[in-house]
């Protein structure tokens, strides 16, 4: 008889609910695109794409293992197969809009389980984290992965479809972001590069030569501005929020004039949120959505967002200084 010690279990249990799991799972996904891909005749370009899926599927399944160099060869190479116009959308077999109506009728709020689904596996991943004590934040993370694959499971069990129409709708909602799935994953590298390379230093000293070291308003502006701006280059303001923080937020403004860090810091990430709503770089936010859609301009999300991201910006600069001549 077989005995399985706690320490072999454990160590299955760690490698189960970690992240490296949920990166394997997605890869394993992706790879069923690739070969849906590879297999869809009315596309053209059927062979590009594939590739391309295949190779990011392939980074995040072994991503743990490979040689950085690797993956940054691989990274040109999906880099390489869009630039030269070779993934596109493909057939999917779609029903037809009286089909998806009539499937909505009868399903009526039975599709929102899957929905649901997400939010509660992910919270109950937390709480079940937080209470062995491990690292809740992980588990949140570990959880968004389990609560996908049980929304996948909820689905098949609503619908009563089989796991390749599921996987052939979710084929299609790739397809329709198409390469600008990796934008998260490479602009969060370009913000740890950022920071390696002291981008913040030399903001600040270009700022020092700029504005005079007690003008506050001035020193307040030229954060939020740089913290939106880098925002709209790397297209997320937590990337972004390093390179600002330990380069202009810290040296200019809290350790000059003895600010609190915590109330600064909340503001400036805020305002670079703001640079979130007019860049093409946010992808996932101002691009997807308009491909999901069909709108007819691509940038139909970003210029409705303008006005309303421009005046969140300039009340951030005011109340940051508000805040600090205040408290």
């Amino acid at each position: 008889m077989i005995q399985i010690t706690p320490f072999s279990f454990s160590s299955v249990a760690n490698a189960l609910f970690s992240l490296n799991a949920v990166y394997v799972l997605t890869g394993l996904v992706l790879w069923v695109f690739a070969g849906l891909s590879f297999g869809d005749r009315a596309n053209k370009r059927r062979h590009g794409s594939g590739f391309f899926w295949l190779i990011l599927g392939a980074i995040f399944v072994f991503g743990s293992v490979l040689p950085h160099w690797l993956t940054g060869l691989l990274v040109l190479a999906m880099v390489g197969i869009d630039g030269t116009g070779g993934v596109s959308r493909g057939h999917y077999n779609e029903s037809t809009k009286a089909e998806q109506a009539e499937s909505a009728k009868k399903l009526g709020n039975q599709i929102f389980i899957p929905v649901l689904a997400i939010p509660i596996v992910t919270f109950s991943f937390a709480i079940v984290f937080r209470v062995l004590g491990l690292d809740a934040n992980r588990g949140a993370l570990v959880g968004l992965g389990f609560g996908g694959a049980s929304a996948m499971a909820a689905c098949l069990w609503i619908t009563r479809d089989k796991m390749r129409v599921m996987m052939q709708e979710g084929r299609r909602l790739n397809d329709a972001m198409g390469a600008v799935n990796i934008l998260p994953q490479l602009l969060a590298s370009l913000g740890v590069i950022f920071t390696a390379a002291k981008v913040g230093d030399l903001i600040a000293s270009g700022i020092y030569r700029i504005i005079p070291a007690d003008n506050l308003f001035l020193l307040v502006l030229a954060s939020c501005l740089g913290m939106a701006l880098f925002t709209i280059v790397m297209g997320n303001s937590f990337a972004a929020f390093p390179v600002i923080a330990t380069g202009v937020l810290a040296p200019l403004i809290i350790q000059p004039f003895g600010v609190r860090p915590e109330m600064v810091a909340i503001i400036t990430l805020t305002a670079g949120s703001s640079g979130t709503l007019i860049t093409p770089m946010a992808a996932n936010f101002n691009i997807v959505p308009a491909a999901l859609l069909n709108m007819r301009d691509q940038y139909g999300v970003i210029k409705f967002q303008l006005p309303f991201a421009l005046t969140i910006w300039s009340l951030h600069v005011i109340l940051m200084w508000l805040m600090i001549k205040l408290f």
